[in-house]
């Protein structure tokens, strides 16, 4: 026969019933000696994940971005540039769009993915950035890098990077 009751005490069953063991229930002291050491850790925050690509061809450049969220979600754009450019600018273009837009959704850890050996080899500080024009893109990488967190800007092998690849193809390629 179901017993009646009170809302709160509806709730206080529900929790109970859910309730995680304590440490205590599941390691009895008596089992425990002076060199138990207990650890908790909390995973912290996830980052946001963003593959990037730049383009150009006979009809223009553009720039191919995959973006995906701590969440799983997934945001993809292809951004055709209003000016022709070379492709290590569509990179570099690729690059500061994708962290603004990060940025923009209050992100604050980033992986940046690339295929560009280039860019990653400048803005990690293993090349040198020679040309004033690619002096001025390090520079403005760095100066939104501080805005995060943490940045991390890696290598991948081409193939590895299809989806942002034909997306920057596409930009490029639109008229």
């Amino acid at each position: 026969m179901p017993r009646t009751s009170t809302k709160g005490q509806v709730l206080a069953d529900l929790v109970a019933e859910f309730t995680k063991p304590s440490l205590e229930e599941l390691m009895p002291t008596q089992n425990m000696n002076e060199k138990s050491v207990g650890v908790i850790s909390q995973k912290g925050p996830s980052s946001w994940e963003v593959y990037i690509d730049g383009a150009v061809n006979q009809k223009g450049s553009g720039v191919g971005l995959v973006l995906i969220s701590p969440e799983k979600i997934v945001i993809e754009k292809s951004l055709r540039l209003n000016f022709m450019a070379t492709n290590n600018e569509a990179e570099y273009e690729a690059l500061l769009m994708g962290m603004a837009m990060v940025r923009r959704m209050r992100g604050k850890s980033v992986e940046v993915f690339s295929d560009s050996r280039l860019i990653v080899g400048q803005v990690q500080g293993d090349f040198e950035a020679k040309d004033e024009r690619m002096q001025g893109y390090l520079s403005r990488v760095k100066c939104l890098q501080l805005e995060f967190n943490s940045f991390n800007l890696l290598h991948i092998p081409r193939n590895g990077n299809a989806h942002a690849d034909s997306l920057a193809m596409l930009a490029a390629s639109s008229t």
